[in-house]
């Protein structure tokens, strides 16, 4: 019987680790945004996560910055903490939390960057409607992680994310 209640508490612990992996891989689209340290992009792309080896991440997304778009990829490390992520050799952290809503996650995410320390807040849901639960639940999570709650940015969705690839091909 231990034996048993053993296998199944094994298996069931790594069915979870495996989903904090691959419920995050697909687009994302933004649907709000807050940081602590400076003002939110207003306009953003969506976010693409591809699986790389050994339970790593490749997140790859598009920016505008100073009217010129820019494509950008960051690799997520997986750490031992299911749903915890190190990118910029270990300078910043990516937290992947759930909220009560289907197919809406938090990714919290903080560090150092250009030697300031930051903390950033992204609601990300599988479409780019904004989902009111969901975003009740978000300002909830911004509270109780102590980020500004007056700060927080309903981004203009730029398409599909190929509007700015798609001049930086050109």
């Amino acid at each position: 019987m231990k034996t048993l209640l053993l296998a199944t508490a094994l298996s069931l612990i790594t069915c979870l680790q495996r989903t904090c992996v691959f419920q995050i891989l697909g687009k994302w689209y933004v649907n709000a945004v807050v940081s602590e340290t400076c003002a939110p992009e207003t306009q953003l792309s969506p976010i693409l996560f591809s699986a790389l080896s050994g339970g790593d991440v490749l997140a790859s997304f598009t920016f505008r910055k100073n009217g010129q778009c820019h494509a950008a990829e960051i690799t997520l490390e997986k750490t031992e903490t299911p749903g915890k992520y190190r990118a910029s050799w270990g300078r910043a952290h990516l937290f992947v939390e759930g909220t009560p809503v289907k197919d809406h996650l938090v990714f919290y995410s903080e560090g150092q960057f250009k030697r300031a320390r930051f903390r950033k807040a992204k609601l990300v849901g599988r479409n780019p409607d904004m989902d009111l639960e969901a975003l009740e639940a978000f300002k909830k999570f911004v509270q109780h992680k102590g980020l500004p709650q007056k700060d927080i940015v309903i981004p203009v969705q730029t398409g599909k994310g190929m509007s700015c690839i798609l001049i930086l091909r050109q």
